[in-house]
This record gives C-alpha cells, structure tokens and sequence, in this order.
C-alpha cells in the first residue's frame, strides 16, 4: 500500500447537504431571499458548545451503494442514460473519493448518504413521485414529501438502520431526488483531527421553493434546527450564539456573495459540472493565532495529509499576514473570532467570499 493510499484509508467517506429554502417574503435589493438550513447537535454527537452544521453523515456501503437501488430504479423506469446525468466528467484531479463504488457511482451513492441522512436528522424527505420520472433533468428545485403517516417511526428505522432507507421509499412508492442535488465541494478533515473524527465530506446543495416543511428533530443526534440567511449564520457565529466548524464557516462565506436564490440554483448547476478539488486545511500556530491554510495559499504545502502536527512559524498573525502576497486561509483567535482571506483565484469555478468579509491581509 503507497504512503497516499494508507492515509487515504483514514478518513471515512460522508457527505452533507445544503439545503437553501426561497423565502416567502419579497427581499430588498441588499438582502438574502433564501435561507440555509443548519442543525444543532446534541452533547452526546458534538465536540464544541452550539456546534452546528448542515445535516449529513457518514456513507453506509451496504445501505447506500446497494444494487437494491438500481433494482428499484429500473423498477420504476428510471433508465441507465438517466443516472448517467448525475456522472461528474471533471477532467481532472477528480477526488478519489468520488471515483470508487461497487453496482454504481459515487456521485449516485453519496447523493443517497446525503438524502437519507438528511431525512434521519430532520425528518425532511426529498424524493419524486413516480409520476414526475419522466423529467429528471438537473438543475431545478429539490422535490419534497411534506407528510406522511408514520414518518416519526420511519425515521427512528431508519436511524437504527440504514438499508431502511430503501424500504421507506418502496413503501411511499418514491424516489430520493438525486437530480435536485448539486455538487459544491469536496473537503478533507485536517490532518492534526483525532482518528474517530476525519472525514472525506462530498456537499451538496440543494434549493427548496420554500421553508414550510415540517422539521422532525431525531433527538439522539439533533438538539436544535435554524432556518437562517447566510449573513445571519455568519453574525451568530461570531457573537457566540452559534458555532461553526470552520470549513463550513468558509463555504457560509462564499455563499454570502450569493444573494438570490434563482441565482443560487442557476449558478450551482452551472458549476458542478466542474467537479471540485479536494481540500484539505493545513493548520499553523504562531504568538497569537491558529490558522488554516487553503489551496492557493503561499503557505499551502504538497501532501497535506502528512502534516499531523501544527506547523509552528515564530511571530504574530499580523507579522505573518503582513509578508503575505497570495493566501487563502481562514484565522481562528479562538472558536468565534474567526476571519477569512483569500485573494486567489476560486477552484473549480467557484464564488469568491464575500467582499465584506474578505480581509485584505495588505491593510493590516
């Protein structure tokens, strides 16, 4: 085994979904008419006070990558040229994470981890009725069943196992709305995280024509849910109310350069054909900070997944933001006080943080 695939065989493949719901209610020209979906979790499932994310979880082989699906698929008519759609042809440097599976790909597979994960936590279930298989292009907004007899006591089979999943969606005669889905990004936990805790995360994203779903906390996982625009994640992150592990902190800043949610379904369509680049944080100390370092960044080194100790460089961040000509990093002064910088060229055609937000190194 190369030294690339061993520390590959560490991190656990997952994904998350992010769920972008148009408001109601006509927005001014300077605000967000759309709402991202974020959950608290409990003590027993969380590692920082108010820790918060988007729903996702852990992929199950045998739940997920079943060719029970495919069975059912055909069952009901979805054809091979249909789940072909869902295929990313990045033309390169496509993460490794995406390229395996066994009856099917995995941008069909962790699209499944993502559904069925986000219908475990929140009880919300996106899948298609039979009678709308005939148009399964990409691109449009994530179908919802609103309701259903039993879905409490569905929802706890599911948590207790995965494989029911596809029982459930035979039983409401449904399928998950794999096409509603859109790649965002790829990310790797850092290489200094705890065994139990890395991670190779797919996100999706997802847009809903509205917030009026009923929310089903799963009590052993979820504490809370926020229905929250991007601009108020990032203000009740950094006045405490709320944390955020700091890649999704990251992504929350991208998505604040996005202000429309037409826009946002369009653009994300749009881009995920590209693919994404994984990535995976190098993480700094010096005097006064502890900062992550992002591809792009004159600090950012080969082999990212070796770096299992925090690299020491002498001085404070202002010293070494001062010397600083290309970063893309974010700084974290403690869990809240957290900024963001990047002046690279975005991966795989991806937004740029927001402007507000965005430090300019150069100022400081």
């Amino acid at each position: 085994m190369s030294d690339l695939t061993e520390w590959q065989a560490e991190y656990r493949p997952s994904s998350s979904l992010i769920l972008a719901s148009k408001q109601q209610v006509e927005a001014k020209a300077d605000e967000y008419d759309y709402k991202l979906l974020l959950i608290k979790r409990t003590e027993r499932t969380s590692y920082a006070v108010n820790h918060c994310v988007f729903p996702g979880g852990v992929f199950e082989a045998t739940a997920d990558e079943s060719a029970g699906w495919l069975e059912y698929f055909a069952d009901c008519g979805i054809s091979k040229t249909q789940l072909e759609v869902l295929s990313c042809r990045q033309s390169s440097n496509r993460p490794r994470l995406m390229t395996e599976g066994q009856y099917f790909s995995r941008d069909i597979s962790l699209r499944l981890t993502a559904l069925r994960e986000c219908f475990e936590e929140v009880g919300i279930l996106l899948c298609r009725s039979r009678s709308t298989l005939s148009d399964l292009t990409t691109g449009k907004p994530a179908q919802v069943v609103l309701h259903f007899l039993e879905l409490e006591a569905w929802q706890q089979r599911v948590h207790n196992d995965a494989k029911q999943f596809l029982q459930l969606c035979k039983y409401l005669q449904v399928v998950p709305d794999l096409w509603g889905l859109s790649e965002w990004s790829v990310w790797r936990t850092a290489a200094t995280a705890a065994a139990n805790r890395k991670y190779d995360t797919v996100y999706y994203i997802a847009a809903l024509e509205s917030n009026n779903v009923l929310l089903q906390l799963e009590q052993q996982e979820v504490q809370a849910a926020y229905w929250l625009t991007p601009i108020d994640c990032w203000r009740r992150s950094h006045q405490a109310d709320i944390w955020l592990p700091f890649m999704l902190l990251y992504e929350i800043g991208r998505l604040m350069s996005m202000r429309c949610w037409k826009g946002l379904l369009e653009f994300s369509r749009q881009r995920s054909v590209q693919g994404s680049t994984l990535l995976q944080p190098i993480y700094y100390r010096c005097d006064d900070c502890m900062f992550g370092v992002l591809p792009g960044d004159e600090l950012y080194l080969a082999e990212p997944y070796k770096f299992k100790e925090y690299i020491r460089l002498p001085g404070s961040m202002g010293e070494i933001n001062a010397r600083s000509k290309l970063y893309n990093r974010y700084m974290a002064y403690d869990f809240y006080n957290v900024q963001l910088a990047s002046n690279v060229q975005p991966l795989d055609g991806h937004l740029r943080l927001q402007a507000k937000i965005n430090t300019q190194l150069a100022k400081l």
